[in-house]
């Protein structure tokens, strides 16, 4: 009889590490996914990044707009920083990403922006004191890296907020890896939108 209790005891245990074995193969096959190898084209890329972008620069707004709801002064200036924001933390994490708030103080200011990035806020706030409508921007970075900018309309009064500025311009400007963009890329997806 012990004999027989014991095989049962040793049979469930192993029926219990096979089910959990069998949780863990999925978020495994999930990862193992992420590194296959994949072919896409430089139209796939793009239509990628610019889905991307435009995502992410939405979200960005909507979120910022409502942090902005009767801020005090101290948190006023946190975001302005881009400080304690839990979206721009997640999407930093996510897809390793740099997300900028920009302005027109950063055209003459900031040492840390890409060359093409400067001429693209530059032509934004040449637009900007013109009062034309401005779109969205991508830009190659060398053979790594895209920059997605995307003006903050000027009801939202980022800035204001956070410039000084009474054009009310600001812009997000996102850093994309390229390996990132390639790893998000859903190619049976992008088929089936006839992208390819």
């Amino acid at each position: 009889m012990k004999k027989y209790l014991s095989i049962l005891l040793i049979l469930l245990v192993n029926l219990s590490c096979t089910f959990e074995r069998l949780e863990n193969t999925n978020q495994i096959v999930d990862q193992m996914d992420d590194y296959k190898v994949k072919r896409v084209s430089p139209t796939q890329i793009a239509y990628q990044v610019e889905e991307m972008g435009a995502q992410i620069s939405k979200a960005l707004t909507a979120d910022f707009a409502i942090q902005m709801r009767n801020v005090s002064s101290a948190r006023g200036e946190e975001l302005c920083q881009l400080k304690n924001m839990n979206l721009i933390d997640s999407l930093s994490e996510r897809y390793d990403l740099k997300i900028r708030l920009l302005g027109q103080p950063d055209i003459g200011s900031n040492n840390q922006l890409y060359v093409k990035e400067k001429e693209v806020l530059e032509a934004y706030a040449d637009n900007a004191a013109k009062k034309l409508e401005m779109s969205d921007n991508i830009q190659k970075i060398g053979d790594s890296l895209f920059v997605y900018t995307s003006p903050i309309p000027y009801k939202n009064g980022v800035g204001k907020l956070c410039f000084a500025d009474d054009t009310g311009f600001a812009i997000w400007s996102i850093v994309l890896k390229k390996s990132e963009v390639i790893k998000s890329i859903n190619v049976k997806a992008l088929r089936k939108k006839n992208i390819k």
